[in-house]
C-alpha cells in the first residue's frame, strides 16, 4: 500500500514539475516570454529535476552508489578506475552508446555556461553526460553529477577541482560526501572542499560513511564514525544536528542461508541508505514546492517589470508634450516680433506708404488700433521716435527673433529625445496582467492538486 502511495506521489511530482516548465516556456504567454519582452533576462524556466552532487575521496563508491541507486551501470567502477572529470547521469528515453561529452554537455545544461566561461577549455573537456532508461527508484527526477575522486599529494588535475566542485554545488540541490574506512576524513583535500562547502552551502550537504560493511566489528564501526565526526567537526563551523550515517550497497545475491538472513536483518538496521533514499524523495517534493514558489515570484517581477515600464512610458510622453508646448510657444513669441515690427513701420512711416495703402477702408483703422495696444509698451512717451529708434527697435527685433527661433529649435529636438513606445508594444505590455492572473490561478490549481495526493480532498 505505501509503496503504491509513493508512485503516485512521485508520478504526481513528476506532472507538476512538467507543467510548470510548460507555464514558463509557452511561445507567446510563457513567463519567459513575458520577461524577454520587459527586458528582464534574469528568469528561466526552473529545473525540473532534483540535482544530487556526490564527491568523496578516491575509491568512496560514488560511482558504485549511482549505479545502484538507477539500477544500470552506466559508471565504470573499480580500485583502478577514477573519474576524472564531472559525470552526469540523466534519465532519458534512449540509452546513449557513448558519453555525451565536452561542449554537448553544457548544451543540454545552460546552467554550465557560466562554469564554462569561468573554468574554460580544461573543464569542459572533462564533462560528460551518461543517458539511462531506468525507472528505478526516483532517477526519472534526479540528476547526479559524480565528481573526481579527490586525493592528496602530487595528483594533478586539469582544472582547479576544488573551486568547480562549489561552482557546481551552487546549481545542485543536494551534495553527498562519502567517506569511506579506508580514507575516512583525513584527506586534507576533501576537507578543504568541505570547508569551502559549508561556508555557501550548509544546508545542502550530507555526510555518509560509505562502504561500512567493510567494517565487520560494530565496535570498530563506532570509533570509525567517531572519529571522522571529530574530523569534520574541526573543519566546519555549522556542528549542530551533524550526523554521519553509514551506508553500504545491499548484496546483489539473494539470502541462502537462515544464519546469514540474520546476520543481514543486524546489518540492514545498521545500513541508513534507505534513508539516503528518502532524503532525495524529499528534495524531489521539495523541489515541487520550490518551482510552484517561484512561479509566483517570477509573475510579480514581471508584472513588476511591466508597471515600472508603462509608467516610464507616460513620463515619457508627458516630457515630450511639455517640451513639445515650449516649442510652440517660442516659435510664436518669435514670429510676433516681426509682426510687431511691421505694424510699428506701417505706423511710423504712414506718409511714406502707396496711397492705395493709405485709403483702403479697413487696413490703416486696423494696423492703428493693433499699434495702439502695444506702442505704449514700445514709446511710453508717446513722442514719435526718431530714425535711431526705429533703427534700434528693428535691430532688436531680429535678434529676438533669432533668439526666440533657436530656442524653439532647441526645445524641439530635446523633445524628440524622447521616445515613447509603439502603441502595440503597449498594448502587449498591458495585456501582461491578464495573462500572469491566468498563469497564478493555473499555478494556484497545480498546488492544489499536489496537495491533494497527500491530504484528503474535504481537508481542503
Amino acid at each position: 500500500m505505501a509503496v503504491g502511495k509513493t508512485d503516485t506521489g512521485a508520478d504526481n511530482a513528476s506532472t507538476i514539475m512538467r507543467q510548470v516548465h510548460e507555464l514558463y516556456t509557452r511561445a507567446d504567454e510563457g513567463v519567459v516570454a513575458l520577461a524577454r519582452s520587459v527586458g528582464v533576462s534574469t528568469i528561466h524556466s526552473p529545473r525540473r529535476k532534483v540535482n544530487v552532487l556526490v564527491i568523496g575521496n578516491h575509491s568512496a563508491g560514488k560511482s558504485s552508489f549511482i549505479n545502484w541507486y538507477i539500477g544500470d551501470d552506466v559508471q565504470r567502477t573499480g580500485v583502478a578506475i577514477e573519474t576524472q572529470g564531472f559525470t552526469f547521469v540523466t534519465s532519458g528515453t534512449k540509452k546513449t552508446l557513448a558519453p555525451i561529452k565536452g561542449d554537448s554537455t553544457v548544451m543540454l545544461y545552460p546552467y554550465l555556461e557560466p562554469l564554462k566561461a569561468k573554468f574554460g577549455k580544461p573543464l569542459v573537456e572533462n564533462l560528460q553526460t551518461c543517458v539511462s532508461v531506468s525507472t528505478k527508484r526516483s532517477f526519472p527526477m534526479v540528476d547526479f553529477i559524480d565528481s573526481p575522486g579527490l586525493v592528496d599529494g602530487d595528483i594533478m588535475y586539469p582544472f582547479d577541482v576544488n573551486e568547480a566542485i562549489v561552482s557546481f554545488a551552487d546549481s545542485a540541490d543536494l551534495v553527498f560526501v562519502f567517506m569511506d574506512p579506508m580514507g575516512q576524513a583525513l584527506c586534507s583535500r576533501t576537507m578543504n572542499v568541505v570547508k569551502l562547502l559549508n561556508a555557501r552551502h550548509f544546508d545542502k550537504l550530507k555526510y555518509y560513511l560509505s562502504k561500512a560493511d567493510t567494517v565487520t566489528n560494530p565496535k570498530e564501526l563506532m570509533k570509525l564514525m567517531v572519529q571522522i565526526t571529530q574530523n569534520i567537526k574541526e573543519n566546519i563551523n555549522n556542528q549542530h544536528g551533524l550526523e554521519i550515517p553509514a551506508i553500504w550497497l545491499p548484496p546483489k545475491q539473494p539470502r541462502q542461508h537462515a544464519a546469514q538472513e540474520s546476520n543481514d536483518r543486524v546489518a540492514d538496521d545498521v545500513n541508513q541508505i534507505s534513508e539516503l533514499c528518502a532524503t532525495i524523495d524529499q528534495a524531489i517534493h521539495q523541489k515541487v514546492q520550490d518551482n510552484l514558489s517561484q512561479v509566483e515570484l517570477d509573475c510579480r517581477a514581471v508584472l513588476a517589470q511591466t508597471q515600472a515600464l508603462l509608467a516610464k512610458d507616460e513620463l515619457e510622453i508627458a516630457a515630450r508634450r511639455s517640451r513639445e508646448v515650449v516649442a510652440v510657444f517660442f516659435a510664436i513669441s518669435a514670429w510676433l516680433i516681426p509682426l510687431v515690427a511691421f505694424l510699428t513701420l506701417m505706423v511710423e512711416c504712414e506718409e511714406h506708404l502707396p496711397s492705395a495703402v493709405r485709403d483702403a477702408e479697413y487696413v490703416m483703422p486696423a494696423v492703428h488700433v493693433a499699434y495702439s495696444v502695444f506702442q505704449p509698451l514700445l514709446f511710453p512717451e508717446r513722442a514719435k521716435p526718431d530714425l535711431l529708434t526705429l533703427l534700434k527697435l528693428f535691430g532688436l527685433s531680429v535678434l529676438a527673433f533669432l533668439v526666440l527661433n533657436a530656442v524653439s529649435s532647441f526645445t524641439r529636438s530635446r523633445a524628440k529625445k524622447f521616445t515613447p513606445q509603439k502603441r502595440s508594444v503597449i498594448a502587449k505590455w498591458k495585456s501582461h496582467e491578464q495573462i500572469v492572473q491566468r498563469i497564478l490561478e493555473r499555478r494556484q490549481a497545480l498546488f492544489l492538486e499536489y496537495v491533494r495526493t497527500y491530504t484528503a480532498a474535504e481537508d481542503l
